[in-house]
């Protein structure tokens, strides 16, 4: 005899779609949560963004405002060197700095067409640079038959026949230079620039040709007199004073060429031979003026002097 086992009960529909309806619930607030995240997040980057575009802006008025202050400084006649103003710490991540010199230790590369022992002193210092002597005058001669009117070369320079060999019909200007980098058009400039990629920090456009002896540095004054670093290191040592740093209120003051002449262990014949190139008071001041706020950094130049007020910018 079959026994008959009763049937199951039919299943509840509802029970199977509320698993499935929470699943979706879950997942809409899931995805919800995730937009408002991604939300906030790129609110958040806009608003640091913001905040870093206030903060760059800032430090960039706070660095022009800097550097008006240096110029202000810089221009005042009562001004001396070694003056606390002359540098100022404002904040820690802020400051300027007035740095006062002359034309009178640069090269003044337009006085070279006229007068010989501006070219002579010019080798030489393109000597102590490394370049080889010959290249050395090639450069000074060249740099002079580009200033000068005529079409006449000198013994190793370079007029228009040399520069029409190397398809430069145009060259030379024959006129003073308006921009140092102009030199890098003349023969013989790019193994200067090969040996001395800072020789910009050397030269001048400006001023007439004279040497600053009380403030020119050691490897210019050595290349002038002709001679070794060695035999210009006491006056070096001594011009900056008890303190031993350079633009200090103790540095000694020189009102002649003579009170230099008794410091400098250089033989005669070497000191008589660049006489017209010494002065100890250059009439071309030169003020570079540096402001600095955050990542910030202004440069500006002053040069002043008879007839003379311009301004660079560095």
């Amino acid at each position: 005899m079959l026994t008959r086992h009763p049937l199951p009960p039919p299943p509840n529909r509802r029970s199977f779609r509320r698993p499935a309806q929470h699943g979706s619930s879950l997942l809409l607030v899931l995805w919800a949560i995730m937009l408002m995240s991604f939300a906030i997040i790129g609110l958040i980057e806009h608003l640091a963004r913001g905040v870093d575009e206030s903060i760059e802006a800032e430090q960039d008025f706070r660095a022009r405002l800097l550097m008006q202050s240096a110029r202000v400084v810089a221009e005042h006649p009562a001004l001396e060197r070694g003056d606390p103003l002359l540098h100022r710490q404002v904040t820690s991540a802020s400051s300027y700095e007035v740095r006062q010199s002359t034309e009178g230790t640069r090269l003044a590369i337009n006085q070279l067409g006229e007068n010989w022992a501006q070219r002579n002193f010019a080798q030489r210092l393109f000597e102590s640079w490394g370049m080889p002597s010959t290249e050395a005058r090639t450069l000074a001669d060249s740099i002079a038959d580009w200033i000068d009117a005529d079409d006449r070369p000198r013994r190793q320079g370079a007029e228009r026949d040399v520069y029409t060999a190397m398809e430069r019909p145009d060259f030379p200007f024959n006129r003073p230079f308006q921009n140092l980098n102009d030199l890098m058009l003349v023969h013989g400039a790019s193994e200067m620039d090969r040996r001395r990629p800072n020789w910009r920090e050397s030269m001048t456009l400006h001023g007439d040709g004279t040497i600053d002896l009380p403030l020119a540095s050691s490897e210019m004054l050595a290349a002038l007199f002709d001679v070794t670093p060695s035999e210009v290191s006491r006056f070096v040592r001594t011009r900056l004073g008890p303190d031993g740093l350079a633009n200090s209120l103790d540095d000694p003051s020189y009102t002649t060429t003579a009170q230099v002449r008794a410091l400098l262990d250089v033989p005669e014949i070497n000191y008589q031979a660049v006489t017209s190139l010494l002065t100890v008071k250059h009439p071309i001041r030169r003020t570079e003026c540096r402001a600095r706020a955050g990542r910030y950094e202004r440069r500006l130049t002053l040069l002043i002097g008879p007839g003379m007020n311009t301004i660079l910018d560095e």
